[in-house]
């Protein structure tokens, strides 16, 4: 991780998504543990890697970023505590949750909900954050112990303690919300375009970084920066971000292109990129006063070059 957090710092995306995708579960489960709510959950823990991707400059120590990410997460949930009314928000969301038809198996799960909160509220903060990290996030104690500023021991007696109060269910539930690979996804995919568009740059989803920025090398002799990133003409980057295949295909159902291109001459390049095996389609929607070609990537992301009659 030192390594990750070191690169990070100096501006290495593909680094920080790294950490994203390590620490996002355990972010989720300190948010979800303050907020009882695992959407706003997810919604902190993207604030919480954006912020701290603009701050990790200020982060002296690279083997303190899990404590120091942890840190962040709380503060920011407990202001978003703060500035809502928690119990006229829960109670909407049980009557908004289920429509009226729900089936038995759906009132089965509202119990369940409220259930878990019911438990909830016999614990405090800290020994909430344990028993997620421990049970859903599969932390060693060690770690837990590092997170949350205690000793081995003492994370360990409010295991055994705290154990007692949760029914194996709702452990089972919470691991099957933070332990998905897609939520956890999910969130690496937004926090990387967020801190991109922040920086004003470009990004387009990829299943294969290394494929695809040789591809993109090769087509159209884009140069790659030290980061590994490839450059636009104009001088601005163009990110590959890497994403499961489920996250893929919503971007590649999509009928807009990711990114337009102004050119000279729309047909004269298409047709060299057809030659080299690209796939190119005319765009015959009239959509632009004039000539628009689409082309697509090996992952199917559709691209416009256009240029003016």
């Amino acid at each position: 991780m030192h390594a990750l957090v070191k690169a990070a710092s100096h501006g290495d995306v593909e680094a920080f998504a790294e950490l994203v995708r390590s620490y996002s579960n355990s972010v989720c489960a300190v948010a979800y543990g303050i907020l009882r709510d695992y959407h706003l959950a997810q919604d902190v823990a993207q604030e919480t890697f954006v912020k701290a991707f603009s701050s990790l400059h200020t982060l002296q120590d690279p083997d303190k970023f899990g404590s120091w990410i942890y840190s962040i997460a709380t503060r920011l949930s407990i202001d978003w505590k703060r500035k809502q009314d928690r119990q006229a928000r829960l109670g909407q969301k049980l009557l908004s949750d289920q429509p009226l038809h729900t089936t038995e198996e759906g009132f089965k799960q509202k119990e369940m909900r409220m259930d878990i909160w019911s438990a909830l509220d016999q614990l405090d903060k800290k020994n909430r954050a344990i028993l997620l990290l421990f049970y859903v996030c599969e932390k060693p104690m060690a770690e837990i112990g590092k997170l949350l500023h205690l000793s081995v021991n003492a994370v360990d007696s409010r295991l055994r303690r705290n154990r007692k109060l949760m029914r194996d269910e709702f452990l089972a539930a919470w691991a099957d919300q933070f332990g998905a690979v897609s939520s956890r996804e999910a969130i690496v995919t937004e926090v990387v375009k967020r801190i991109i568009k922040q920086a004003g740059q470009y990004y387009i989803p990829v299943t294969s970084r290394s494929r695809s920025t040789e591809w993109f090398s090769d087509q159209f002799g884009l140069p790659i920066d030290t980061n590994g990133h490839l450059k636009l003409p104009m001088g601005h980057t163009l990110f590959l971000i890497q994403v499961e295949p489920d996250v893929m295909a919503a971007w590649t159902d999509s009928d807009l292109p990711v990114l337009v291109f102004h050119v000279e001459n729309a047909v004269t390049i298409s047709e060299v990129l057809s030659e080299q095996g690209v796939r190119v389609e005319m765009d015959e929607s009239g959509g632009f006063p004039g000539c628009q070609v689409h082309f697509f990537d090996p992952d199917g992301n559709k691209f416009g070059l256009f240029s003016e009659k």
